[in-house]
Order: C-alpha cells, then structure tokens, then sequence
C-alpha cells in the first residue's frame, strides 16, 4: 500500500450475538453472494473493501461468547468504527447493551460505536423493535436495516461513509491542535 491510501485506512469491526448477519453485512459491502443458510463464523471473517478514498479493513467478528470474551479485545483495539449488529428482539438488544459496555473498555472515545438494528423486514411479523426502540435501549446512534436485501449495499456504504467522514473530520482537527 501507498502511504497516501495507509492515510486511509479505516478498520472497521462488526460485532454481535450468532445469527445476527454480521456477516450477511460482510458480504453484501464486499459484493459476495448473499445465501439464507446460516453458518456460524469461527474466529473472525476479515475483507478489505474500498469505499470512495477510503480502504476498509472489515472485521466479523464470530459471536459466540465464549470465543468474543477471550478474543475480542485482540480485535477491537485499533478500531476506528464498531458497528454492534442485533436482530432487533427485545432479548438480543439487551445482549448487545452489553457488548458495547464490554467494547467500551477497549476503545477510547474517539471511536464511535454505532447499532445496526438488523432484520427490520421481520419487525411486524415476530415483534422485533423499531429502530428508535432500539436506539433508545442501546444508547448509541441507530440505523434499521435488513442486510438480506442485495438493494440495501448502497445504504450501508452511506451509513459507513457517513461515520468515516466524521472521524476524518476529527482526526484533522486534531492534526490541527498539534
């Protein structure tokens, strides 16, 4: 890599409970076939996808808990966005309130943790919560989505952009101070 695209280098880290399509997400930003059968990810998935200037290091991280607590801080570290992913029930929204309490010890503040609100295609039919239900439970910034839907790419580069840009605004201001 060039040192103008190691600049923009983001490492950006999808974590969650199993089953949650973290790495549904994975697939859909990386233009990989999207397939309904549930495989659990062991350890971690890792791609490298570019967005605008913007080189992504994607983490999906596995969401066994027993691998996430002796592992995860390996990952985290270093991470410049950590997405917490939950399938919007009320039991797996309560589960990823502890993840970003967990991740939170692992990252300084300047790295925001942002929800994906995942399977909202499922929301009437199986009492999943809303977006803003969520976000209000979570405390942290809130996106609904539904990572099955090829259509969806587009909204979560936005999503993704949208959060990079923020931190390249940071970083620059800081660049500034010093």
């Amino acid at each position: 890599m060039l040192s103008s695209e190691i600049k923009n280098l983001m490492k950006v880290t999808f974590i969650g409970s199993p089953a949650v399509g973290k790495t549904t997400m994975l697939k859909l930003l990386s233009k990989d076939s999207i397939d309904r059968l549930y495989l659990p990810t062991h350890g971690f998935d890792l791609k490298t996808v570019k967005l605008d200037d913007y080189y992504l290091k994607v983490w999906d991280m596995g969401g066994q808990r027993s691998y996430f607590k002796a592992y995860s801080k390996d990952y985290l570290l270093g991470s410049d966005v950590i997405f917490i992913v939950s399938d919007s029930t009320p039991r797996n929204v309560l589960n990823s309130r502890e993840l970003i309490n967990y991740a939170t010890h692992f990252v300084g503040k300047e790295c925001p943790i942002i929800a994906i609100a995942n399977k909202q295609d499922l929301q009437k039919s199986d009492g999943r919560m809303s977006p803003n239900r969520v976000e209000d439970i979570l405390r942290v910034k809130t996106y609904g989505f539904t990572a099955i839907n090829p259509n969806n790419r587009i909204k979560l580069m936005d999503i993704i952009r949208k959060e990079l840009n923020q931190i390249a605004i940071r970083r620059r201001l800081k660049e500034i101070e010093l």
